[in-house]
């Protein structure tokens, strides 16, 4: 969705919108915002964290684990990206943003379906993209420190 996004804007700079990509797109925005209003629905409710979401927390100073229960008490779409993000909060006072896509919930919650096609949709969009990242000195804390 994301990506189709982009390519609708290019399309309407270029004058070539086609009536495919403008479907594409609708349904997109459509299922995103549709998943949107499901998760508020439930809100609040028991997640766990991923891997970026446990390595953001650990470099916050808290100890996770993939079986650590977090709480989700917002959600709402990504300005930049389209994607849905939730406001996460771990023991007591701790508060991080993080894409529903990296939030696993119980097998047992009503939404879990619902979100592992999200994820599933989601993960396939980025897959299609062809990133030049040099992973092995990147670390998510990095984008949370002061400069100096």
């Amino acid at each position: 969705m994301i990506f189709q996004f982009s390519r609708l804007i290019l399309g309407i700079v270029r004058g070539k919108l086609t009536s495919s990509l403008n479907s594409i797109f609708w349904e997109d925005v459509l299922s995103a915002q549709g998943m949107l209003v499901e998760v508020k629905k439930h809100l609040p409710f028991r997640v766990y964290g991923k891997g970026p979401v446990i390595e953001l927390i650990r470099e916050m100073g808290a100890f996770v684990d993939k079986k650590t229960p977090l709480q989700v008490t917002d959600a709402f779409r990504s300005d930049e990206s389209g994607e849905i993000v939730c406001e996460v909060t771990f023991e007591g006072n701790g508060k991080v943003s993080a894409a529903l896509t990296n939030l696993k919930l119980d097998i047992t919650h009503p939404l879990y379906r619902k979100v592992k096609n999200y994820r599933d949709e989601v993960v396939e969009e980025l897959g299609k993209q062809e990133l030049d990242v040099n992973r092995s000195s990147f670390k998510i804390g990095d984008l949370y420190r002061r400069n100096k």
